[in-house]
């Protein structure tokens, strides 16, 4: 073979290797700014395939005030297709492109899918234990709207009975429109499946395959059929024993607070009337935070 046609074969392989390395080191980049972006505003349901090709994440993720709440940032993310004429500088609207998404006004979310992969990697060996005797599939995987206690509105996460996602998103559908403010709503599994901290941090969540404190009896969260509610508000009571520790203000049940949960109200009426039993109602102990289903 003539020595040039071998000189420029060897020149085309060895740019096409280069080119390739590059992409690749490219493409683990978008993905590491992608997982981290994911991460920092605790959304795990974006398909990244959706985004479009010209978005760079980075410049997204720009502000840390109040002018740019995250849950815009998600809405963004989600519906990028959509509201990509906001972005068309052609136009003679003078939108602020460090700021644009926070035009975009926020819709209500409550949905129900089966266990997505990336959430089944993450709670196997947390709150689904390697005794866990039943399947992933007898879990739901909620995505919930909330008002925090600033009045905004937030996107939390709770997984629950398959046979009741729809029930639970029905209750916290009438607690959001009540305007009851909930402090936090992640997978108890962000705390290591540890109850204690959970209700420390005033987190709301549902499953946890675990045995009722103290005893060998399966609590009710084992099952996805329980829920706990604003534990410092409503906090564990069993004699001077209080859970959290920061709810013993909280013990004066006259002197109602926001996120406090008292007989009759919206979210005591939400539950019950489904049939649920509300742990306020017990003698010993008095768990206000706690609904389960039976």
């Amino acid at each position: 073979m003539d020595i040039k046609v071998i000189a420029i074969i060897s020149s085309i392989m060895l740019v096409t290797l280069t080119v390739g390395l590059f992409w690749m080191q490219r493409q683990a980049s978008q993905d590491y700014t992608y997982i981290a972006y994911v991460q920092a505003l605790e959304v795990d349901f974006i398909n990244k395939d959706d985004i479009d090709d010209e978005l760079n994440i980075s410049e997204l993720n720009i502000q840390d005030d109040n002018s740019c709440p995250a849950y815009y940032k998600t809405y963004l993310i989600e519906e990028y297709t959509y509201i990509d004429d906001y972005t068309n500088y052609d136009t003679d609207y003078d939108y602020d492109y460090e700021c644009y998404e926070a035009y975009i006004p926020f819709v209500p979310v409550f949905t129900s899918e089966p266990l997505p992969e990336h959430i089944i990697a993450f709670i196997t060996g947390v709150t689904f234990r390697e005794y866990t005797p039943f399947t992933h599939c007898f879990l739901t995987y909620l995505t919930i709207t909330f008002v925090d206690f600033y009045g905004e509105d937030r996107i939390g996460h709770m997984i629950v009975a398959a046979e009741i996602g729809d029930e639970v998103l029905e209750i916290f559908q009438e607690i959001y429109e009540s305007g009851f403010p909930i402090y936090s709503m992640q997978l108890i599994d962000y705390f290591d499946a540890i109850d204690y901290y959970s209700l420390t941090a005033n987190n709301s969540s549902a499953f946890n395959f675990r045995y009722i404190a103290n005893t060998s009896t399966l609590s009710r969260h084992a099952f996805g059929m329980a829920i706990d509610i604003n534990p410092i508000q409503n906090p564990y009571v069993r004699g001077d024993n209080v859970l959290p520790a920061a709810g013993r203000p909280y013990l004066d049940r006259t002197y109602v607070r926001p996120g406090m949960i008292t007989s009759g109200d919206v979210v005591y009426q939400a539950f019950t009337s489904r049939g649920w039993i509300w742990g306020g109602t017990w003698t010993s102990p008095r768990d206000y935070h706690h609904f389960e289903r039976r």
